[in-house]
């Protein structure tokens, strides 16, 4: 039996290999995602750059262990941003030049292990 956790939210684009350490996000994907209705809020700086955020993921209850959702729709992207999948990582969210405020995106993840299962919701960072 699988129950859905979420810890991060990852979205369709580019995929490359991470070579530079990215800043960590400051809050939390929320409660929700198993429903559909996931909120996340997240802060950065301006300073940091980057924001890494992680998979979602699917606890196997049985087996105790955590199956990352790393197949993502993008159901809305973000406006004042960009997105990109690190493979094995998760999602580096990367402000535009001199962007300051909140910016939001929204997306359905899944997993190839997970058959018919679904984590979904939207996540606003809040660039200070």
């Amino acid at each position: 039996m699988h129950r859905n956790f979420i810890t991060g939210l990852v979205v369709t684009g580019s995929v490359f290999i991470a070579s530079a350490a990215y800043a960590e996000c400051t809050g939390t994907n929320g409660r929700g995602w198993a429903s559909g209705k996931g909120s996340g809020q997240f802060e950065m700086s301006t300073a940091d750059k980057q924001c890494r955020i992680s998979f979602p993921g699917f606890v196997n209850d049985t087996t105790n262990t955590r199956i990352p959702a790393t197949e993502v729709t993008l159901r809305q992207a973000p406006k004042n941003g960009k997105l990109a999948i690190v493979a094995g990582q998760g999602l580096i969210y990367t402000p535009n030049p001199g962007f300051t405020g909140k910016d939001k995106f929204c997306s359905v993840n899944t997993s190839p292990e997970v058959k018919g299962k679904k984590l979904s919701g939207c996540v606003t960072i809040t660039v200070r």
